[in-house]
C-alpha cells in the first residue's frame, strides 16, 4: 500500500502501520494466520477485513520513527522510500531450486528435510575456488 500510485491509499497504509505500533503484541512470537479474503472486493485494499485481524508492523518499516510516520501522514509524499532489500538474490534462487527438487524427489517432511540437509552438507564439502587460476593445478 505504501507504493501505491494513489495518495489516499498511501495515507491509509501509513495509518495502518501507526495503528500496528500502538497495538503492540504481548507475545514475542506471533502465530502466522492466513486471513480470510473477500473475493468480491473492488480493490486490493478491501481484500482483507483489517478490523477483524490483529495487525503486525511490516519489518521494512521498523526503521521509520513515529515522528517521521506522523509527518508522512500529515503530508503524504509522492513516493515513500523504504530500504530496498534484494528479494531474488542468487542464494535465494539456489534454495528455492533445492526445495523444489526435494519436494519432487521424496515424500514426507522428514525425508525432504534430510534430502535438503544432505545436499547442503555436500555443497559445503566441495572445494571453493575464487578464481579460475586456483581451479587448475600446476604439474
Amino acid at each position: 500500500m505504501l507504493g501505491d500510485v494513489w495518495k489516499h491509499v498511501r495515507e491509509l497504509g501509513l495509518r495502518r502501520i501507526l495503528r500496528c505500533r500502538q497495538m503492540k503484541a504481548k507475545e514475542n512470537i506471533r502465530e502466522f494466520k492466513i486471513p480470510t479474503l473477500n473475493f468480491e472486493a473492488d480493490d486490493y485494499i478491501d481484500l482483507i477485513d483489517w478490523q477483524s485481524i490483529s495487525l503486525t508492523e511490516p519489518p521494512l518499516t521498523v526503521s521509520i520513527s513515529d515522528n517521521d510516520l506522523n509527518a508522512m501522514i500529515l503530508d503524504v509524499p509522492d513516493e515513500i522510500r523504504i530500504l530496498k532489500y534484494p528479494c531474488h538474490s542468487q542464494a535465494v534462487e539456489r534454495n528455492v531450486k533445492l526445495v523444489t527438487k526435494a519436494s519432487a524427489a521424496v515424500c514426507g517432511n522428514e525425508a525432504r528435510d534430510g534430502f535438503i540437509r544432505s545436499r547442503i552438507t555436500l555443497r559445503d564439502a566441495l572445494p571453493k575456488f575464487d578464481t579460475k587460476r586456483e581451479y587448475f593445478t600446476v604439474l
